[in-house]
């Protein structure tokens, strides 16, 4: 049972946090509800990267009737001030105002802060409780926790495949399997994530944009997500839409070479602009079987991703690629478009998951199932993203202090 006393209160905070979606990034959605005598009495959310926090606003609405009133926020509220940081720390504001508790719903994963924003409360005296079944705060900010507890963007995987498993026909031709009421829907899905990633065997046959378009243009009103490309030897062509058009937000993963035609077509991406990063092989010996993925490791491209600034990879395809990231249990979100024709020989996902039995299987949860027109769309969350995440944030977090214990 959840240690919130009033279940209108945490859903509040979720509200009022999902108003700054799309104009707080890097930062997470936050909500904040004051609330004395039963009666909510300042309401506040981070509603701008770089403008007040949640807590502070939703303090100043309070007043002075924040004195001795109770704090819910669904984040952990952070605790440090360094240069650069563009608000002070919100535990001080909430110490100054005569908060005399604080409910949140979860740790802050941001490893300065993981406990500390509740040691330091604690300390002064605020009593803090945080809330049993958090699974829906975790889910909220889903990119920003996974970024800021793993080191990682949040991988999301969408295939198009037929009803027999196809995602292309033996060809390779893949254009289309869905029709132009899925594609559109697949575009506002691109437009949620930071970056889009294809291999580069699809670059070569499709000429790749990876662009958010609608009714077939470019959308120029809104930022285009940056565009990946798995490549180990540099096969992109320098006459491909992604160098001519898109130098400036491409992101070339690649393998080490000697060659000096690699070498020479690296200096030539250099050239137009194009970011170009060869990922470091991971020490055999360090590797857990389920995290290598060839012929570029995963984790560490993930890594470099991440050091990048992008929170949220979109990953399209090619099949090889998609398994990869499956068969290494390296992803958060899976979307597939199911269209009801068969391909009979074409080309499936493939990749050995290690599954001996039905028990073995891998398995999702937050599944939804949806129609657009006569095809199916599922989406679903590997079941272990969150224990992961979670097991991170509180084992640092009980190190810096006993974050459940009694205040």
């Amino acid at each position: 049972m959840s240690r919130f006393r009033n279940q209108d209160l945490p859903a509040l905070t979720l509200s009022l946090a999902r108003k700054g979606a799309g104009s707080v990034a890097p930062n997470p959605m936050v909500g904040a509800v004051v609330v004395r005598d039963g009666t909510v009495v300042g309401r506040g959310y981070h509603a701008r990267y770089g403008g007040a926090h949640a807590e502070a606003v939703a303090l100043a609405d309070a007043g002075l009737r924040a004195r001795g009133a109770v704090l819910y926020c669904n984040l952990e509220p952070c605790s440090y001030d360094l240069p650069g940081k563009h608000q002070p720390p919100c535990t001080r504001d909430i110490i100054n105002a005569g908060i005399t508790r604080v409910i949140i719903g979860q740790l802050d994963p941001n490893p300065l802060v993981r406990g500390s924003g509740v040691r330091q409360l604690r300390r002064a005296g605020v009593e803090v409780e945080i809330a049993d079944d958090n699974a829906r705060f975790w889910n909220l900010n889903a990119a920003f926790n996974i970024s800021m507890a793993l080191r990682r963007p949040l991988v999301h995987l969408k295939v198009a495949m037929s009803l027999d498993g196809k995602i292309a026909a033996a060809s390779g031709e893949s254009k289309w399997i869905t029709d132009a009421d899925a594609r559109k829907d697949a575009h506002r899905l691109r437009r949620r994530h930071d970056a889009v990633a294809v291999g580069v065997e699809t670059v070569l046959a499709d000429d790749s944009r990876l662009t958010v378009r609608q009714e077939g243009t470019v959308d120029h009103a809104r930022a285009q997500p940056r565009a990946v490309v798995f490549d180990s030897r540099l096969r992109t062509p320098l006459t491909s839409y992604l160098v001519r058009r898109r130098a400036s937000d491409l992101v070339i993963l690649t393998l080490e070479s000697n060659a000096v035609e690699w070498t020479t077509r690296r200096e030539a991406f250099a050239e137009r602009g194009v970011t170009v990063v060869a990922v470091s092989p991971e020490p055999e010996s360090e590797e857990p079987p389920r995290c290598r993925a060839r012929p570029i490791p995963l984790r560490g491209a993930l890594g470099i991703l991440h050091r990048l600034g992008i929170q949220s990879l979109l990953v399209e395809g090619g099949a090889t690629l998609i398994a990869s990231f499956i068969s290494a249990r390296c992803f958060d979100r899976f979307t597939v478009y199911i269209a009801p024709l068969l391909m009979g020989n074409g080309i499936s996902l493939h990749g050995n998951l290690g599954v001996e039995s039905p028990r073995d299987a891998l398995r999702f949860t937050d599944v939804n199932w949806r129609r657009i027109g006569d095809q199916q769309v599922f989406e679903g969350a590997r079941a272990e993203w969150l224990d992961e995440v979670r097991g991170v944030v509180r084992v640092d977090a009980e190190e810096a202090a006993d974050v459940h214990g009694a205040g």
